[in-house]
């Protein structure tokens, strides 16, 4: 993959169909010309220069710079892929990963919005990007300036988890004024992402594809200050239009230009509106099924390899031996494992996991009773423990231990 990558007009689509139609991307690279152009409906002539240029390429560069980085690289049919992002329309066919980053669907908001931040923007989106990272919620974003940086930044003074997904290579952190941001974010035991390779330098053609990532990783996604023509509506509508996933939007004063895409898409529909960190983990919590759904639809995957090289594939270190972050036993201890089972990361999933072990019954109801806390904060936790594997639903709609 990496070597058809590197080749000019050749994406993940194109890796896609070189999949699907040679059983693996290894032997698209041996194949016929005349075999290979029909696979990708190119001319004969385009084909063979496809195919000389991924013969020449050099992924050893790719795994050196990553290497350097700090980083491993995963692709789309590796076990440790995120099951959310494989099951987007377009996933990217690598990752180049710093740190930790569950395979199992995590409960994770997206919170994006626009760089040119006001005040109350910041302020809006660190409280709530805080009160969601306390109560074992993963943020997501893009890492840039404004509103992506105050989320991750709340985030990691909760001693939460945040993943950034930046849309330049390893090498070049975009804004350069984050990359000590983005070592916090994986000594704090999150992670950074990218499909680009180490040394690819920032375009502005490279944040939109970036828009899908955030979104494709993320169960719900937040904006906070959007004008009404903005890459934070984008990934919004990414997730609504591609991914069927549910977006909210914090209303804004009604006469700031940075709110208007907000009140707009409040207005038109598409978007809840969002005042409270409780009115997220309702959203969180509707979406338990396409969170439980991807990790169900894998698990059939890796028990129903169909033999023609698409089944599942665990990933292996670099030879060079690229780490993730730090490699702090903390970081690695959050990361899901080959069978995709995460382990309770959160105080709250603790606490819940322990009072569905000691009750007769454990609905919501009940659970709510027993600790006195708001149904959204426990749907969050047992979302967090479903998704892990951990607990199960009963046929009464209770929760109980997964033995």
């Amino acid at each position: 993959m990496l070597r058809f990558l590197a080749v000019g007009g050749v994406g993940p689509a194109r890796v896609a169909k070189l999949r699907d139609a040679f059983g693996g991307v290894a032997a698209a690279l041996e194949a016929d010309a005349a075999v290979f152009a029909e696979a990708l409906r190119v001319a004969p002539g385009e084909a063979a220069r496809i195919l000389a240029d991924a013969r020449r390429a050099t992924p050893e560069r790719d795994r050196d710079a990553a290497a350097r980085a700090g980083a491993r690289i995963l692709g789309v049919h590796d076990e440790e892929y995120p099951h959310l992002l494989r099951a987007a329309p377009d996933p990217p066919a690598i990752l180049f990963v710093r740190g930790a980053l569950a395979a199992a669907p995590e409960p994770a908001v997206a919170i994006v919005g626009s760089r040119r931040a006001t005040s109350y923007g910041r302020l809006q989106a660190g409280r709530i990007a805080a009160d969601l990272a306390s109560r074992g919620v993963t943020v997501v974003s893009g890492g840039a300036r404004g509103i992506d940086s105050e989320a991750h930044r709340a985030a990691l003074r909760s001693r939460g988890r945040t993943i950034a997904v930046l849309a330049a290579g390893l090498h070049h952190p975009y804004p350069p004024e984050h990359a000590s941001l983005f070592d916090a974010i994986v000594e704090g035991g999150g992670a950074v992402i990218t499909e680009q390779s180490a040394d690819v330098l920032p375009r502005a053609e490279l944040f939109p594809r970036r828009n899908r990532i955030v979104a494709g990783i993320s169960l719900v996604v937040l904006v906070v200050e959007a004008a009404q023509r903005s890459g934070a509506l984008l990934t919004a509508r990414i997730a609504v239009d591609d991914l069927s996933r549910d977006v909210g939007c914090v209303p804004g004063p009604i006469d700031s230009a940075l709110s208007e895409g907000c009140h707009r898409a409040i207005r038109e529909g598409w978007a809840r509106l969002i005042t409270t960190t409780d009115d997220v983990c309702e959203m969180l919590d509707e979406a338990r099924t396409i969170a439980v759904g991807a990790s169900e639809n894998v698990r059939r995957m890796s028990r129903a390899s169909d033999g023609g090289g698409r089944e599942l594939r665990k990933a292996h270190p670099n030879k060079r031996g690229a780490r993730s972050g730090n490699g702090s036993s903390e970081i690695r201890a959050s990361a899901a494992p080959a069978g995709g089972v995460v382990r309770p990361r959160s105080p709250d999933a603790e606490r819940v996991f322990a009072e569905i072990g000691l009750a007769t019954r454990a609905g919501l109801d009940e659970l709510e009773q027993t600790l006195e806390w708001p149904i959204q904060r426990i749907a969050v936790a047992t979302l967090e423990l479903e998704v892990g594997g951990m607990i199960e639903r009963t046929v009464d709609g209770a929760f109980q231990v997964v033995c």
